[in-house]
């Protein structure tokens, strides 16, 4: 007999937490429930719930898992439904996390200044209830809807910066890695060292919290930073080479080894064919073998030391004589 699966039971209420249907149902997906079977499983709950506070958890749930199945329209229409039920409920911690669900969904949708708002109006509910590690991550949802939406990317810069600080506050240090990596790709819109500079920080993070998927994102963004101030550079080169009356600088061709086979013949670079080369290494290797039979190899000897008498055999040589002017003789007139 194959064994069915039994539906998964909803948690009781004498041992549920704050946020027991959603810590469940993205149980759930991170165990690789499929997206529509979960949806199923949430709207069976939903209708099986009597309290507004348990259906507006469920539906987002059900948010969550139209996320996860690339289906950002109706995610961004159960994520307002579950936010404003649960708004309306009063249930502040459910309501910051159907906001932070509802961010992710429209920024899958391309909504930008939605997401926006939405960030800071979850990133000031999360303050409000001192939960730091979830004001760092609505911060962080708000820099990158701000530098996808492409209008101010100093902007972008200063609330991912904020991110990565709330972050460290918080002992997050993946967060803040992350943080840093949005602040990096803004900055590489104005100012590519200072990009170079912090996304080499934010690699350093990750090998602190071990995330090296993160970090080989993270590298993508260093490598295009450097790029960029590698075509500032050349680009300051033309513009002062231009300044001196040249018409145009000389550009140098990106040399490139083979990658595949046999390295081509080149008889321009290695003679006219096979055997004068042959020949040429030949006597080149005679050659050599003459010079190693004839050369003969530096001696060195140490010098014997001895004290010098004071008086030397040059001292009554006429250069070390006192030269002295004698006057011609008069004659008497």
């Amino acid at each position: 007999l194959i064994p069915v699966p039994s539906a998964p039971r909803l948690p009781s209420r004498a041992m549920a937490g704050p946020l027991a249907e959603i810590e469940q149902g993205r149980g759930w997906l991170a165990e690789g429930e499929a997206p529509e079977a979960v949806v199923e499983e949430a709207r069976a709950n939903m209708q099986a719930a009597s309290d507004g506070v348990v259906r507006g958890r469920w539906q987002l749930v059900a948010a969550e898992a139209h996320l996860a199945g690339c289906q950002p329209a109706e995610a961004l229409q159960e994520a307002s439904g579950a936010a404003a039920a649960l708004q309306q409920a009063g249930d502040a911690r459910a309501e910051a996390a159907a906001l932070g669900t509802l961010v992710d969904a429209q920024l899958a949708s391309q909504k930008w200044d939605d997401a926006i708002a939405t960030a800071a109006r979850a990133a000031e509910l999360l303050r409000g209830l001192e939960d730091s590690k979830g004001h760092a991550s609505a911060l962080l949802k708000s820099s990158r809807a701000q530098l996808m939406q492409m209008a101010d990317p100093y902007e972008a810069a200063r609330a991912a910066l904020a991110a990565a600080q709330a972050s460290v506050d918080s002992g997050d240090t993946l967060g803040s890695a992350k943080a840093m990596h949005v602040a990096a790709q803004a900055q590489l819109l104005f100012d590519p060292e200072q990009a170079l500079h912090v996304a080499k920080n934010a690699a350093s993070k990750c090998d602190e919290a071990g995330d090296y998927r993160e970090k080989a994102c993270v590298l993508q963004t260093v490598g295009a930073a450097k790029a960029q101030i590698a075509t500032m550079q050349r680009a300051t080169h033309a513009t002062s080479m231009s300044g001196r009356g040249d018409t145009s600088t000389p550009h140098q061709w990106p040399q490139y080894e083979q990658q595949r086979g046999e390295r081509s013949w080149d008889v321009f670079a290695h003679g006219a064919s096979e055997a004068n080369d042959a020949e040429a290494a030949l006597a080149r290797a005679s050659a050599a073998e003459k010079t190693k039979l004839t050369k003969t190899n530096a001696t060195f000897m140490r010098k014997s030391f001895k004290w010098s008498d004071p008086r030397h055999n040059t001292d009554d040589a006429w250069f070390r004589q006192e030269l002295r002017y004698i006057e011609p003789k008069r004659q008497d007139t």
